[in-house]
């Protein structure tokens, strides 16, 4: 009985993870790069936190866990990044 609740909750898990990535591939065709960026971390971000509430709702250990980075702040350094990278010169070319 314990395996076909450890299966049934690895099933749910997998159709979330799957509807999310077929969510962030659609967003990612209307937002570019940059956006893809973002979305990839905001979707990472909350399936890993719904998998934590999950494993602690089914008895999992209540260890403290920190908190995940926003994806607000790693959206916003990898648009600098890339925009530093489009306005530098490439190597050698001076």
């Amino acid at each position: 009985m314990g395996r076909l609740v450890w299966v049934a909750i690895g099933a749910a898990g997998g159709v979330l993870a799957y509807r999310r990535g077929q969510r962030l591939v659609e967003q990612a065709r209307e937002r570019g790069v940059v956006g893809s960026v973002q979305a990839a971390t905001g979707s990472a971000a909350g399936l890993a936190g719904s998998a934590r509430n999950l494993l602690q709702a089914a008895g999992g250990t209540q260890r403290p866990v920190a908190a995940p980075v926003s994806a607000a702040a790693t959206g916003a350094a990898a648009a600098r990044v890339l925009a530093q990278a489009r306005t530098r010169p490439a190597d050698g070319a001076n």
